[in-house]
């Protein structure tokens, strides 16, 4: 019997959980300590938010992650919609490389359910055309799917594999968008008339936009860019990709009183 997942509200605040893991964003901000990362987590329940995505190449984000989830009760975790990827592969010297052989993919899946216990969503990482198009994809999500995981998404980064993507029936496309980077528009009238999911990620163009504004010039600029981001995914979910509970807090506070 294939496992449910739950419900989402349309337009939801996620949380990425890239800069919990590695070095990451236009700042380049280092990886927090533990005790800030699970601050973090811990302010993201406490504010309502429901969507985790994580991934293998971010670094340690899949085991803080995958232990904040194991304080939670039975109740709480069943609220919560964990998404992860596979098919960007983390080293031990920082850096990442990209498989997406059947064998590197069934390991990494192992070990991201070994981490996380039951995740909603598993994406194809760096999905490529060529990888959307290789049969080790495709075994590896027949693979998957019988290990009762209930949805399937890719994560791109150009149009031809979006259209792809949608064209071969996944539940969910990841990409960025954002009002300084928009060349995902076209992408975004085609995955809803296929009754595909969306999934945004960088609404601040990785921090790029806020750099050089300030006070009510900053605060305009931010609300300008929640404003697009919302309206063009109106029924999907925009993450968020701080690792500041500050900055969750106003990002969280911003996307709601739009």
């Amino acid at each position: 019997m294939e496992r449910e997942t739950i419900t989402l509200d349309l337009a939801q605040l996620g949380l990425g959980l890239t800069g919990i893991g590695r070095v990451w964003g236009h700042a380049q901000k280092p990886v927090p300590p533990e005790s800030e990362a699970r601050a973090l987590l811990e302010k993201a329940f406490e504010l309502g938010i429901q969507v985790y995505d994580t991934a293998p190449a971010y670094g340690l984000s899949e085991q803080r992650l995958g232990a904040f989830l194991k304080s939670l009760s039975r109740e709480q975790r069943e609220n919560l919609f964990i998404a992860t990827k596979f098919g960007e592969h983390w080293n031990d010297d920082g850096t990442t490389r990209v498989d997406h052989s059947y064998d590197a993919l069934m390991r990494s899946l192992d070990r991201s359910l070994e981490r996380l216990g039951d995740v909603d969503l598993v994406q194809v990482h760096k999905a490529s055309v060529a990888a959307l198009q290789g049969e080790d994809l495709r075994w590896a999500l027949e693979a998957a799917q019988a290990m009762d995981i209930p949805q399937f998404g890719a994560s791109v980064n150009d149009l031809e594999a979006g259209r792809l993507a949608i064209d071969m029936g996944f539940h969910w496309l990841q990409l960025p968008l954002n009002i300084e980077s928009r060349q995902f528009e076209p992408l975004l009238a085609e995955a809803c008339a296929a009754g595909v999911k969306l999934m945004t990620n960088r609404p601040f163009a990785n921090g790029a936009g806020l750099a050089g504004r300030a006070g009510e010039a900053r605060e305009q600029w931010m609300a300008e860019a929640v404003a697009y981001v919302r309206a063009a995914n109106p029924d999907g979910i925009v993450l968020t990709g701080t690792s500041s509970v500050a900055n969750l807090i106003a990002n969280h506070r911003l996307f709601h009183a739009l």
